[in-house]
Formats: structure tokens, C-alpha cells, sequence
């Protein structure tokens, strides 16, 4: 589970505020899937997402010819399952921590109701990362500012809140989010979580920034979370995928700046800048390729 909570790479105060809610939520789909995955192939798995003739395929049993003691193999092993889970569900992982993170400040009702273990039976009765997901969209629009009231609010922003920091031509610019008040005027406008107070402690973190893309009219169209220079989320209007005309527009800007993730995150997955072990061509008996694997 370590290897899982490192992968969500949150702030500690988040991290401290909801670790005793992944055992029984996320992390216990996380392990499931894992168990079912052995009972198929305990030694590698094709790449989720490459639905090619040709996949990729990872190696997911801690590469033993590598050396190391066994709870060095061990550690290498998890690792990589929960960049590989991350690589395929990491978005949606990311969108029900920001709910748990919500919950926990609002003091939902639900985190009391809870089993003889003291787990929430709101997470135990999830038996996918789906139902986690539809249970998060629940509780976000449970939560969602006025619209009206956030409306109101634009007017009162300052330059303290919200800097253009590029021109992406067609008289669109680029707006870095600065404070929880720019976060929550986006977060109601973008009707998407970001305003819910989740992520406003990560403002004091040089790691994170908040970007907006805006229309000639100053309408936010996409959100950007960026961990160092890698695009942790791209979202449209109610988390939908960005619209197509923005991914073009802001591609120049993302090369230049020397973004990584940018076209996964357009597809609403997630990556970190460490990489996979990939067994190239099973078949064929390649060679390993190591990317980047500590």
C-alpha cells in the first residue's frame, strides 16, 4: 500500500488527512485488481491501454534477475504495479482523493457511518473504481457553489488571484491560478472539482500550478494541474476531456515549456516522470527496455 500512496503523490497534510480512507476505498480495489491479475499472469501484463496488434507489455514481479534481497524485489514489485495501475486509472484515482480530501474538511456525514472496524461502509460497499468515481461525482455536485454566487465573484478578483502568464494566439491566453479564491471562481465556473477546497494547500507548494485557458471573453474553457513539468490533469467543462480546438491551441505552449503527460492527460490519463519496465516483445524474446526505474 505504500507503493500506491506514493504514486498518489499528495501534500502530506492530504496524505495525513486520508490515508485511514484508501485501505478501505481505493486501495482495496487497487489490491484486487492485482490478485485477479496473478491468478492470470504473476510475472507481466499487457499494457492497458494499448489496444495494438503489437502492445507493450510491463514486467510486474520486481525483476528478480536484477539482484537485491527479497523485500528489495518486493519494493521494486509494487512499485511498478502502481505506476502501471496510476498510467491506466490514475485521473480517476486523482478525482476520488480529491473527494476523500473534500469530505474529510466538510465533515460529511457519511465518514460516521462506518462497520465494527471503523471503516466508511459508503467506500466498502464500492466493488470497482467506477462506483468509487460515481460516488465522488455524487458527492462533488452534493457540494457545488451557486454559479451565480461564483459569477458574482469574478468581478472580485485581483491580480493577486490570477496572472496571464502566455498568448496562445486566436486571442486565447493562458491564466495561472494563484489563490483558493481564483480556485474556487474556476471551480464553479468549470462546474468540475478544483473550487472544493481540495487543492488549496497545494498553492504554498512551488511543485504545483493551476493553469486556465481562456476564450477573447476571459471564459474558462480547460484546467490544468501541473506537478513540476508534468501535466497531472487536463480537464474540460464537468471533467470532461478538453475540446479538441483547445488541445491544439495550447500544444505549442505545452513543447515549449517542455511539458511531459501533456497527450495522456488529454485523454484523461496520468503519468509520473519515472517510467516502466517494459517487455517489448515477449515473444521475440527482446531484451528489456528500462526507462528511468530506480
Amino acid at each position: 500500500m505504500n507503493a500506491f500512496i506514493w504514486e498518489l503523490d499528495l501534500p502530506g497534510i492530504h496524505r495525513q488527512s486520508i490515508q485511514h480512507l484508501i485501505g478501505p476505498g481505493l486501495g482495496r480495489i487497487f489490491m484486487r485488481f492485482w490478485v485477479e491479475q496473478d491468478r492470470i499472469d504473476s510475472e507481466i501484463i499487457r499494457d492497458p491501454l494499448d489496444d495494438s496488434d503489437d502492445p507493450r507489455w510491463f514486467r510486474i514481479d520486481g525483476t528478480p534477475e536484477r539482484g537485491g534481497s527479497a523485500d528489495e524485489v518486493l519494493a521494486r514489485k509494487w512499485r511498478e504495479r502502481a505506476r502501471i495501475f496510476f498510467h491506466a486509472h490514475g485521473v480517476q484515482v486523482l478525482h476520488v482523493a480529491d473527494w476523500l480530501i473534500a469530505a474529510r474538511q466538510t465533515s460529511a456525514p457519511w465518514l460516521q457511518n462506518v462497520d465494527g472496524r471503523g471503516e466508511p461502509r459508503k467506500l466498502l460497499k464500492c466493488a470497482s473504481l467506477e462506483q468509487l468515481v460515481r460516488e465522488a461525482d455524487k458527492g462533488f455536485r452534493n457540494q457545488r457553489r451557486d454559479p451565480l454566487r461564483a459569477d458574482a465573484a469574478i468581478s472580485q478578483l485581483s491580480p493577486d488571484d490570477e496572472a496571464e502568464i502566455a498568448d496562445l494566439g486566436a486571442d486565447h491566453v493562458l491564466v495561472e491560478l494563484l489563490t483558493p479564491r481564483a480556485l474556487d471562481v474556476e471551480g464553479a465556473r468549470m462546474n468540475h472539482c478544483i473550487g472544493q477546497g481540495s487543492y488549496d494547500s497545494r498553492l504554498g507548494d512551488a511543485a504545483f500550478r493551476y493553469l486556465s485557458v481562456r476564450d477573447p471573453k476571459g471564459v474558462p474553457l480547460a484546467t490544468l494541474e501541473l506537478r513540476e513539468n508534468v501535466v497531472r490533469q487536463f480537464r474540460g467543462r464537468a471533467n470532461s476531456d478538453p475540446p479538441i480546438a483547445v488541445v491544439d491551441l495550447l500544444s505549442r505552449h505545452a513543447a515549449e515549456s517542455g511539458w511531459q503527460g501533456y497527450e495522456e492527460a488529454v485523454a484523461g490519463r496520468y503519468i509520473r516522470p519515472a517510467g516502466h519496465v517494459v517487455l517489448a516483445d515477449m515473444l521475440a524474446g527482446a531484451a528489456l527496455e528500462m526507462v528511468g526505474v530506480p
